[in-house]
């Protein structure tokens, strides 16, 4: 499953947005994927095609949570 998460822009007006994939069946954390102007990411768009089609929910995080995100290693 993957939700996506916003974030205010940063100063240089660069979008901080992302998705965070999660593993239903053990609870867990697998990886995150910052969206940048690709719109979801080559790694991402590689395992899912359309990222889009496996959103659930898009939830906003404030800067500090998304570059916390961005350090998360499964």
């Amino acid at each position: 499953m993957l939700i996506k998460v916003n974030a205010e822009n940063d100063t240089y007006g660069n979008p901080r947005r992302g998705w965070v994939q999660i593993d239903f069946v053990t609870n867990t954390f697998v990886k995150f994927y910052p969206e940048g102007y690709d719109n979801g990411g080559a790694e991402l768009r590689e395992i899912y095609g359309d990222p889009g089609r496996f959103q659930s929910m898009t939830i906003n995080v404030t800067p500090k949570e998304y570059k916390r995100l961005t350090k998360l290693v499964a």
